[in-house]
């Protein structure tokens, strides 16, 4: 691989410069090592989505993530590190590789770095070029070192396009097309959070029926908007339910005394209450229970989205629930997800607390919450199965280093 002109003229210059500093955040976890990579901006999130979800499935797998452009709000769980992508100089790619000794590597889009690519490849690790795409492949090196980019394709033992263009733009650069495989996009997809199969029924009996919505971490500056919104919505619905959501019990105080003042009948579920038919808002704040009111509801309002400087409910995790959306103004990081959950209209924006009264009076009939609700679950599904398609690859390699075959 190092006999290419176009690849040693790039490490002798390379390693002229003075060798950065670089110093691992952790020593390597024992057991298998997966290095994730994301270089796309604004992609991040689908990359994380793949780390957590590769985490979840495959017990005792650590996976390592690097970020080319700047950092991303992760959680924080077992099995995940989050590095920093050293300097592309001989020495620390060499260092950085030594460290982690990575069992599988993935890396997303483009923009590959030639040292750390190649030290990768040469430690043995099992190399997956995913959701590649054309502008992943348009930097300066590729265009004036096409021998190096050819080179660094053919390291990987599976490379997948995001689309037939990028199929077309990595054959262009030498890589064979019975060697490309075509998949669509990596999106961000969306977790279903866990549920009390007693309390799904209880509620679900409680309710018998009743046209629902719920407003999940919703802002303390929202309530009086809600509140208002939903007895608006009422006039129309007179069995409609709102299931308003906190995010703390100081809220949940509050939003009982709005719905008092409004003259609105309130249970408040933490004092272990159902709602009876005379109820009208329901006073939620346990976040582990969420998963609960989202399977309840057909209509979620996101919360926070209404006032600024506010975060927002992350809009792929409802949409995964078979939940309809409406939302306000204030789309914080959740502006691409909204954008393709609005061009698969399964989302509605609200401004004010006459449209949101508008919205949830037509949005909470069951015709129209079903068809918003199967736009945003097949926007989800769809970005579900490329992450698959990649974690089944990875596990495929690691059950064969398990089994001594690779």
């Amino acid at each position: 691989m190092r006999d290419s002109l176009g690849l040693a003229a790039y490490r002798t210059l390379s390693g002229r410069r003075a060798v950065p500093d670089y110093a691992p955040a952790r020593d390597r976890p024992s057991g298998e090592v997966v290095w994730i990579h994301s270089s796309e901006a604004g992609n991040t999130r689908a990359i994380a989505d793949l780390a957590l979800q590769l985490i979840r499935v495959r017990h005792g797998t650590h996976v390592v993530l690097t970020l080319a452009h700047g950092d991303f709000d992760l959680p924080e769980i077992e099995g995940l590190c989050l590095a920093e992508l050293p300097d592309d100089h001989p020495t620390t790619a060499q260092a950085f590789i030594a460290h982690w000794r990575p069992d599988v590597v993935i890396w997303a889009w483009g923009d590959l770095q030639p040292n750390l690519v190649l030290e990768a490849a040469e430690s043995g690790a099992h190399m997956m070029l995913i959701d590649a795409a054309s502008d992943g492949f348009d930097g300066r090196r590729d265009r004036w070192l096409p021998e190096v980019s050819k080179r660094l394709l053919a390291t990987f033992d599976h490379v997948i396009a995001r689309n037939a263009d990028a199929r077309d733009r990595l054959e262009q650069m030498g890589r064979s097309k019975q060697r490309i495989e075509l998949g669509s996009p990596l999106y961000p997809s969306g977790e279903m959070l866990p549920a009390n199969d007693t309390d799904i029924a209880d509620v679900t009996d409680a309710l018998a029926g009743r046209p629902t919505w719920l407003s999940a971490h919703t802002a303390r500056a929202e309530g009086r908007i809600l509140v208002g919104a939903h007895r608006l919505a009422v006039r129309t619905s007179h069995r409609l339910l709102l299931i308003l959501h906190a995010t703390s019990t100081a809220d949940s105080a509050h939003f009982m005394d709005l719905t008092r003042t409004a003259d609105m009948r309130a249970v408040y579920w933490g004092d272990g209450q159902l709602p009876d038919d005379n109820c009208q808002v329901l006073v939620v704040d346990a976040d582990d229970e969420l998963g609960l009111w989202l399977r309840i509801a057909p209509v979620t309002f996101l919360g926070g989205s209404l006032k600024p400087e506010h975060s927002v409910f992350d809009p792929y995790i409802a949409a995964a629930h078979g939940s309809a959306l409406i939302y306000g103004p204030n789309l914080g990081a959740h502006s691409d997800a909204i954008a393709r959950l609005v061009r698969a209209r399964a989302a509605r924006m609200v401004s004010d607390k006459a449209a949101l009264g508008r919205a949830i009076s037509q949005i909470t009939a069951p015709d129209q919450a079903a068809l918003m609700a199967m736009a945003g679950w097949d926007v989800v599904t769809k970005a579900a199965i490329s992450l698959d398609r990649v974690i089944d690859l990875t596990q495929s390699h690691l059950d064969a280093i398990d089994g001594g075959i690779a």
